[in-house]
């Protein structure tokens, strides 16, 4: 008899040591508090691989200003103080509105991303940077790209000779490709519905924009460009 009381007095002794244990944790994981964003203050305090984006009021910063900080993407527009991953570089200066609540300078930013080994995921990556520059209106930009002819236009002979025409990207936006052929040679065979693709400097206007220097630059000054069609590349 003295047994059976002494054992059940050890099991009432473990339950309640357990209830508590439980009721503990409960209780611990009511007050814990979600843990908070951290706060980028100064241009030394912003992430590796990371790029800033703008600026926002916060007295929590001693200068007053908080950095808003982001992983970089084609396109984007980054402030002048703004740390450079390297493997993007600033493509051209942004103006007007687009420097947006930097204190100084903005600058569009272009990178090779981060990959993915897959000829059409690059080509939609490419229109997709030609999107955004004709988007926030950005002109002298370096751009690559793929799409379908779909106008033949004269050749301008005002000054150097440029063979013309129309593209459309897959999005849907058309671009003037105007190839200098003084300094490259003429595409030959170019018909409606050919796939082309292109390297060059994208210039905007309201019609989608109009891509030049899509060849060599004699004197070695510029980036060179190209276009490449039905396997052949015209510099």
């Amino acid at each position: 008899m003295q047994k059976q009381l002494t054992s059940l007095l050890l099991l009432l002794v473990l339950f309640c040591l357990c209830s508590s244990a439980t009721t503990a944790q409960k209780s611990e994981r009511k007050t814990r508090k979600p843990a908070t964003p951290r706060i980028v203050c100064t241009v030394a305090s912003v992430p590796k691989g990371m790029v800033v984006v703008g600026y926002k009021r916060n007295s929590a910063c001693g200068g007053g200003n908080e950095l808003l900080v982001k992983q970089p993407e084609d396109g984007d527009i980054i402030c002048a103080e703004s740390p450079v991953p390297p493997q993007i570089s600033a493509a051209s200066e942004a103006q007007g509105n687009l420097v947006g609540t930097c204190p100084t300078k903005a600058f569009l930013i272009s990178g090779n991303g981060s990959g993915s080994g897959s000829a059409r995921a690059e080509s939609r990556a490419d229109n997709d940077r030609i999107g955004r520059a004709f988007a926030s209106r950005t002109s002298y930009v370096q751009v690559e790209g793929e799409g379908t002819v779909t106008r033949l236009l004269p050749g301008d002979t005002d000054g150097s000779r440029h063979q013309r025409f129309i593209i459309e990207l897959a999005s849907g936006q058309t671009l003037l490709l105007a190839h200098n052929i003084d300094v490259a040679p003429r595409i030959d065979g170019l018909a409606p519905g050919d796939r082309v693709r292109f390297k060059g400097e994208y210039i905007w206007n309201e019609k989608g924009g109009v891509i030049h220097w899509t060849h060599h630059d004699p004197q070695g000054r510029h980036v060179a460009g190209w276009i490449v069609h039905n396997g052949k590349t015209y510099r």
